[in-house]
């Protein structure tokens, strides 16, 4: 109960504050609020966890958002009160009048997540489910591969030849890949419900690669192996996370502290050697242009703004799309409502996203999402590139600070929900399965994007498991 009236109190302390925000970047109130989020964090931390599976379990949903969380609505704002970053940055600070409002939303995002996934209480009636079998995933191997068969014939050339963010890859090899994406994911779940149903739980992740099939590994290295030279890293971690998730799922193994730290550093250093290579000549070789960007890595990270972990930097500079947000809401433009929301929703189904153009006017590319409408913002009506958008920023659009504490809430109670169907539990139902693997597998991603982003993802992979089980299940 004191933690509950903990993270409430900062929130009823920080609301009024954010109304009167000084607009001004005083170091001493950003220094105030970054301990107020790190006290907020240490609650969490050093609170006692009564489940035993989650005890000493680094790899969960909590954690990996938490991480891309506190990089991407804290680091600029901590290089700053440590003089790395300067005051004269418009690309991060947008308008310098915000940014100690911007910061108060993030503690305030924070809290209201904290707080939501402690309101969260096991249920102790078992829901009754039908005794299940082993499913056959032969056909859902042939689709991924013929999509991504599919895929290496339609792409465009220039998009594999390392010009991710400059070049298309077109609008079949899109809709190929985005099946390729959910065969795969539908391939790991159903793996993860056999070994268990079946008994056969992997003693170690040699058996559990074993189990997951060998045809699996090699389709989902190609396609990986495509996109680290295209230039694209999201669909590395994605995969990453979703395939060690099963793992952990499946055995109930946990992964320490110490692994968590070097895993995220390696990642951390591999994705931004990875970005460098992107900026490279695109001429030469891939290997030519990773030995250019090994050389280069160290000059690179001192020709940006120094950082205290330039590993994240990149990562950390979608806080911009906060700050951008709300510089302009709603002192140029209105709230949107429930728009945003409403459209994530409604994409999930084919042809009915027809609701939207019968219930709003402005059909416009910027009214797409607010990833759209952030890019619009900074860079007009013909834009070179996309600046995407944040977790916060994305409720803030529709519904100003309440839209903050309303979806930050719901979306902390559902992650406490999705660990303990994935750590605690059993075998929990499909659709909760396939939420918390999606939902893990985008937990770091989720601060820099939407939450209800994935939410077609979900859908579409349990309608596809759905058909598969009905067609193929063993007898």
């Amino acid at each position: 109960m004191f933690i509950k009236i903990f993270y409430l109190l900062v929130i009823i302390i920080l609301v009024p504050f954010y109304l009167f925000a000084p607009a001004t970047m005083d170091k001493a109130v950003m220094s105030y609020l970054f301990i107020l989020a790190f006290a907020c964090l240490s609650v969490y931390m050093f609170t006692k966890e009564k489940e035993i599976n989650l005890k000493a379990q680094f790899f969960k949903h909590s954690t990996l958002f938490l991480i891309g969380y506190f990089i991407v609505h804290f680091q600029y704002y901590l290089d700053f009160i440590l003089g790395n970053a300067p005051l004269e940055n418009p690309f991060i600070w947008i308008n310098n009048n915000i940014v100690v409002g911007s910061m108060i939303i993030s503690v305030i995002g924070l809290a209201c997540f904290f707080l939501g996934y402690f309101t969260y209480k096991k249920s102790k009636v078992k829901i009754k489910q039908k005794p299940e079998k082993v499913a056959k995933i032969n056909y859902l191997i042939f689709i991924s591969i013929f999509a991504l068969v599919v895929f290496f014939m339609t792409v465009n050339p220039l998009y594999l030849a390392g010009f991710y963010g400059a070049e298309e890859m077109g609008s079949s090899a899109t809709y190929a890949i985005l099946i390729y994406s959910i065969c795969i994911f539908s391939i790991i779940v159903q793996n993860c419900r056999n070994m268990i149903v079946s008994g056969q739980i992997p003693k170690n992740f040699k058996e559990y690669i074993k189990s997951q099939g060998y045809i699996l590994l090699t389709i989902m290295g190609v396609y990986l192996i495509s996109v680290i030279v295209s230039g694209d890293r999201g669909p590395l971690i994605t995969f990453s996370v979703f395939y060690l998730g099963g793992y952990f799922f499946v055995t109930r193994k946990k992964l320490s502290s110490k692994s968590l730290l070097v895993f995220i550093f390696v990642g951390a250093s591999f994705i931004t050697l990875l970005g460098v290579v992107r900026n490279q000549e695109k001429k030469v070789s891939f290997s030519e242009r990773l030995l250019m960007g090994i050389n280069n890595k160290a000059a690179f990270e001192e020709e940006e703004t120094p950082s205290f972990f330039p590993q994240t930097q990149e990562l950390a500079s979608s806080v911009r799309t906060l700050h951008t947000t709300i510089d302009y809401i709603p002192q140029k433009h209105d709230f949107f409502y429930g728009r945003f929301q409403f459209q994530q929703i409604t994409v999930v189904v084919p042809f009915f996203n027809i609701f939207s153009v019968l219930l709003f006017e402005d059909q416009s590319v910027k009214s797409a999402g607010s990833s759209s409408f952030v890019t619009w913002v900074n860079h007009g009506d013909n834009p070179t590139s996309g600046d995407g958008t944040s977790c916060l920023a994305d409720f803030y659009f529709d519904f100003g600070l309440i839209g903050v504490i309303i979806g930050m809430f719901l979306f902390g109670y559902y992650i406490r929900f999705w660990e303990i169907n994935t750590f605690v539990n059993e075998m929990p139902t499909l659709l909760v399965h396939i939420f918390a693997m999606v939902y893990l597998s985008n937990a770091l991603y989720i601060p820099r994007s939407s939450v209800l982003f994935e939410l077609k993802t979900v859908i579409w992979v349990y309608f596809l498991l759905k058909v598969n089980k009905a067609i193929f299940q063993k007898n």
